[in-house]
C-alpha cells in the first residue's frame, strides 16, 4: 500500500506537469484522464486509512480526503466539472483544505516538533499558499486555467507522496528480523509513553479545576445561595435599620 500511494503522487505531479507545460489544452480533452486519475487516487487514499501511522483524528482526515478525491473524479468523470473557468477554483478549494488540515495537524504537535510537525508544516503551508492563489490569480499572473489545474495537481500529489511515506510496512512476525522487532516495541512503547503523558496532563488540569472548585465560596458558585439585597447582617449579626 505504501508503495502504490506513492506512485499515485508521483503519477499527480507527472500529470500536472504535463498540464503546465501544455497550457494550450482545454480541460473537456484531458477530463476524462484527469477524472479516471482522481478515481484511482481516491481509492487508493481511502484504502490507506488503515496502515496510516497518525492517530485516529489524522487518519480520518485521510479517509475525508480520499473521499473528497474521489467524489471530484467522479463528477469530472460525469462531465458535472467541465468548465476551464470553475474547475480551478474547486481543485483551489481542494487544495486548500488540505493545507488546512496539515496545518491543523502540525499546530497538534507544535511541543513535539518532531519530523512529522515539519512535514506537516511545510506542506500544510504550500497547500494553502496555492489554494489561496487559485482564487487571487486573476489579478496577479493571469495564468491560463489548465496551467492552475496542473499546479493544483501538483501540490495534491506532494501531499499524497506525503502520506504514502508515513504508511507503515507490516510483516509477519515469523519472518521480522530480531531488530524490526526490537523497533517495533519501541515504536509501541512510545506510542503508550506518549498516552501516559497526555493522561498525566490531563489529571494534572482536573484537580486544578477540583481545587479551584473547593476554594471558591458557594455563593459564588452558586448564586442561589448568595444573600438577597437588604438582608445582610452588620458584624454583630443583625439585620441593618430601616433608612427613615
Amino acid at each position: 500500500m505504501r508503495i502504490l500511494t506513492m506512485l499515485t503522487g508521483i503519477l499527480f505531479i507527472g500529470a500536472g506537469i504535463f498540464l503546465v507545460a501544455n497550457e494550450g489544452v482545454t480541460f473537456l480533452s484531458v477530463a476524462f484522464i484527469v477524472g479516471l486519475m482522481f478515481v484511482i487516487a481516491g481509492v487508493v487514499e481511502c484504502l490507506s486509512y488503515n496502515s496510516y501511522r497518525g492517530d485516529n483524528v489524522e487518519r480520518s482526515w485521510i479517509l475525508n480526503d480520499g473521499a473528497t478525491t474521489l467524489v471530484l473524479g467522479g463528477l469530472i468523470l460525469l462531465n458535472r466539472i467541465a468548465a476551464d473557468a470553475v474547475v480551478p477554483m474547486i481543485l483551489g478549494l481542494w487544495v486548500l483544505i488540505t493545507g488546512i488540515r496539515n496545518f491543523v495537524n502540525a499546530w497538534e504537535h507544535i511541543e513535539e516538533k518532531g519530523n512529522d510537525f515539519y512535514d506537516h508544516l511545510i506542506i500544510g503551508i504550500i497547500n494553502i499558499v496555492f489554494g489561496l492563489y487559485v482564487f487571487f490569480d486573476g489579478e496577479i499572473f493571469n495564468l491560463a486555467s489548465i496551467t492552475m489545474i496542473g499546479l493544483c495537481i501538483i501540490v495534491q500529489g506532494i501531499n499524497i507522496i506525503h502520506v504514502g511515506s508515513t504508511i507503515r510496512i507490516i510483516k509477519p512476525t515469523f519472518i521480522k528480523t530480531k531488530e524490526e522487532m526490537l523497533e517495533a516495541a519501541a515504536a509501541k512503547a512510545e506510542e503508550a509513553h506518549a498516552t501516559a503523558k497526555e493522561a498525566i496532563k490531563a489529571a494534572k488540569a482536573a484537580k486544578e479545576e477540583l481545587k479551584s472548585v473547593e476554594e471558591t465560596p458557594a455563593e459564588i458558585l452558586d448564586p442561589t445561595l448568595a444573600p438577597k439585597p437588604g438582608t445582610q447582617t452588620d458584624d454583630e449579626g443583625q439585620a441593618p435599620a430601616d433608612e427613615e
